[in-house]
């Protein structure tokens, strides 16, 4: 998985587990699981909260996730622009990789540690 992926389907898993409350890591794993019927790594979500943090998209109350308002647009936004949770993960997934996450390195299922996806063409560019 990329990590425009995992950052966009652990935002999304926050964006869901914290609709009416404050979400805890153990309801953003749940919601995670329900999106992509796995559970992501605290690692995953960890530099995913981070990230988004970053952003501006999630805040932390105590132990606890919240969207932003500028997160919570994001989700508006992709929910009403696919009727499926697939199609909204992409639509996010887009904005991420928009916003700068780099979809060259990619996360091994065996090891969990991110690795370069298919190295850039190689060919040489005429006249250097």
């Amino acid at each position: 998985m990329t990590l425009a992926q995992t950052y966009s389907w652990i935002f999304y898993a926050a964006g869901l587990a914290s609709q009416k409350l404050p979400a805890t890591f153990a309801d953003v794993m749940v919601a995670a699981d329900g999106i992509n019927h796995a559970v992501p790594t605290h690692k995953e979500i960890r530099s995913s909260v981070s990230w988004s943090m970053a952003q501006g998209l999630i805040s932390k109350i105590g132990k606890k996730l919240i969207l932003t308002k500028e997160g919570i647009s994001l989700l508006n936004d992709a929910s009403a622009c696919s009727g499926t949770a697939y199609g909204v993960w992409k639509y996010i997934e887009k904005r991420f990789s928009g916003l700068g996450v780099d979809n060259s390195l990619q996360i091994s299922p065996n090891t969990m540690k991110t690795e370069h996806g298919d190295p850039p063409d190689q060919r040489p560019v005429e006249g250097k």
